[in-house]
């Protein structure tokens, strides 16, 4: 009997591996294409705002309404194999209508946490995952598994893309964004919103600084057992960011789900901001996604914009 259990944990475990990068990229494609031309938009590359990108180059992409001056950041962050080439068009219309701008910050999605941190990897280094989020966030520890470099790393691109910006888009006031004792992102104005890894990464985020709002969209499932599906150790860390200002949601119907909702309660999100979602699929899925096709439901699917709101608050 535990021989099948195993078995079958394993399974579970590679078609999670399989399927999150293609379903990752069809959740960033979302609805047909909506205007955003009544927006001030800026495709800035890594290399641009910090020469020493050498790998992943792909466009910042920054809106913002022009009328607006002192309103929040929402930063998005991608699932694993996403792109800012594709983004979640209408919870990104939703957002800016909430009165926030957006950084679709190009940071380096793959590999991802599930197709490093699994099998004897795993077994032999338990915080496997939480060394893999600190390196792609904050670039500052040692993980030898992933090729990424310091530049590479989540929070320096966005500091020196803010930098950037506050040089060479005056009418933007982006130096409100940085904190000019410390040249460090200033949290309070910035929320964070990702999918699936990018989820994750908001999650870990919110344990080591105060940010003004996280939203996780079926934030990555990490394990330190991938046999038995144990979650990684990480999410039992004290957030920083204050927990009525953390929101998650995850299809009851997804692969995952079970593991994304015992998170939830490890990171003691409060119940009223734990979304289970359970409505039928939006649109025909794409074949790859067919293995696990309710994982996007929540960022790509309109039908729950009024959840999105809810989640966002106000951005002013």
């Amino acid at each position: 009997m535990e021989k099948k259990i195993s078995l079958s944990a394993i399974a579970i475990f590679i078609l999670l591996f399989i399927v999150s990068s293609s379903i990752n990229l069809i959740a960033q494609k979302g609805s047909p294409a909506i205007d955003f031309s009544g927006y001030k938009t800026l495709k800035v590359k890594p290399s641009e705002a910090d020469p020493s990108v050498k790998n992943w180059d792909s466009a910042h992409i920054v809106f913002y309404n022009k009328a607006i001056k002192n309103n929040k950041v929402l930063l998005w962050l991608t699932g694993t194999g996403g792109s800012t080439d594709h983004f979640p068009q209408s919870f990104f219309k939703t957002s800016l209508d909430q009165g926030y701008r957006i950084i679709a910050l190009s940071f380096m999605s793959t590999p991802g946490v599930s197709q490093v941190c699994k099998g004897d990897y795993l077994s032999q280094n338990v915080d496997c995952a939480a060394e893999f989020r600190r390196k792609r966030i904050y670039g500052d520890n040692t993980f030898l598994p992933i090729p990424d470099q310091y530049q590479d790393a989540i929070i320096p691109r966005l500091t020196k893309l803010l930098q950037y910006l506050s040089k060479n888009d005056k009418e933007g006031v982006w130096s409100q964004y940085l904190d000019q004792k410390t040249g460090k992102p200033v949290w309070s104005k910035i929320a964070i919103a990702g999918q699936s890894q990018g989820g994750g990464m908001a999650e870990f985020i919110a344990q080591h600084e105060s940010v003004a709002r996280i939203l996780s969209f079926s934030g990555g499932w990490d394990y330190s057992d991938s046999k038995t599906r144990k979650i990684a150790g990480w999410y039992s860390q004290k957030l920083m960011t204050p927990s009525q200002n953390v929101f998650a949601t995850y299809h009851v119907k997804e692969v995952a789900a079970a593991e994304l909702a015992e998170i939830c309660k490890t990171l003691h999100i409060p119940a009223e901001n734990v979304f289970a979602l359970d409505q039928p699929i939006g649109q025909q899925p794409n074949k790859a996604a067919h293995g696990n096709p309710y994982h996007v439901e929540g960022i790509k699917n309109p039908v729950y914009q009024s959840i999105w709101i809810k989640m966002l608050g106000s951005g002013l």
